[in-house]
């Protein structure tokens, strides 16, 4: 079992911060964003059409030019990740 464990860990830096790697295995954490009030407040937020300040971010990052985005230390894969984190092509409304 160890020598599992220690094959799936294998690509990641030990103890490196900001690495997703689970630690303790068994143990799965929850995204703080999926939980709590903050949650409730982004699903009435999507309830009710109102666009979060991150996504409108977004759209105007993706009318910008590659220069555009590079001068303000922007990738098209920090868009994307962004686009994904607060989930902006979702449509507005509930929706499971």
């Amino acid at each position: 079992m160890d020598r599992l464990h220690n094959a799936q860990r294998s690509y990641s830096v030990h103890r490196e911060p900001g690495t997703d790697t689970a630690y303790a295995p068994g143990v799965h954490f929850v995204d703080p964003m999926k939980q709590g009030m903050g949650a409730v407040m982004r699903t009435a937020q999507r309830a009710f059409g109102i666009t979060s300040s991150h996504c409108i971010d977004v759209d105007v990052w993706r009318h910008l030019t590659p220069q555009e985005l590079s001068a303000r230390h922007i990738s098209l894969d920090d868009v994307d990740s962004v686009d994904e984190k607060y989930r902006c092509n979702d449509p507005p409304g509930l929706h499971f």
